[in-house]
């Protein structure tokens, strides 16, 4: 992240001092078009190098570490689910639900559009199903997926996903907004998966 914006910093300060460099600057704001050659470029320079920390920040993970770790945690998710669209949330336990995140999940759960991706049930995930919604569950006691995620407007093009992990202490989420990312195609694959397996296992 620093290393993009020093870049871009850097890349602004190249193209300014050209610019500067080029001339007496009395010179090159002379006539109207030179003044306004040299506001345009400055301004190009300057957009782009907006737009490309904007774009590194976006792509940054999120990091909860410390005392408040979980409470901060649950509340990033019970604002996942505030999302009007279907929410797929896939965890092993759901063993971070409570307070504000579980009464988001239940309500999201009474409007039919809360669907859990678990390995299996358990009585938080019970209470959610009584509640309304669908639970998929494709594994046993020995088997379940590594990744954590949660897919906001899974069933639209809007769709985006958000992926926890843990690293050096502290547990990490990054959001994957675009259509064309492999990683939010991934999650939809794991979530058939999982339907087919419930499904399969049902019968």
């Amino acid at each position: 992240m620093i290393r993009t914006i020093l870049a871009q910093l850097s890349a602004v300060a190249a193209i300014v001092l050209t610019v500067l460099l080029a001339g007496s600057l009395e010179e090159l704001l002379m006539t109207p078009w030179k003044a306004v050659l040299v506001v345009v470029v400055v301004a190009v320079a300057i957009s782009l190098a907006l737009w490309e920390v904007i774009a590194a920040v976006r792509l940054r993970p999120i990091a909860y570490k410390g005392k408040k770790r979980n409470e901060r945690i649950r509340k990033y998710m019970a604002n996942l689910t505030k999302f009007d669209g279907q929410c797929v949330v896939s965890s092993n336990d759901l063993s971070w639900v409570s307070g504000e995140a579980y009464e988001m999940l239940m309500k999201k759960a009474a409007e039919r559009s809360l669907v859990l991706v678990m390995p299996r049930a358990n009585e938080m995930s019970r209470k959610l199903v009584r509640a309304g919604a669908e639970a998929r569950y494709y594994g046993d006691e020995t088997f379940r997926l590594r990744s954590r995620f949660t897919v906001v407007n899974s069933n639209r093009a809007d769709a985006w996903a958000a992926v926890g992990y843990g690293r050096k202490g502290a547990h990490m989420i990054r959001e994957f907004h675009s259509s064309d990312d492999p990683t939010l195609n991934m999650a939809k694959d794991l979530i058939d998966i999982a339907r087919r397996l419930a499904e399969k296992g049902s019968r």
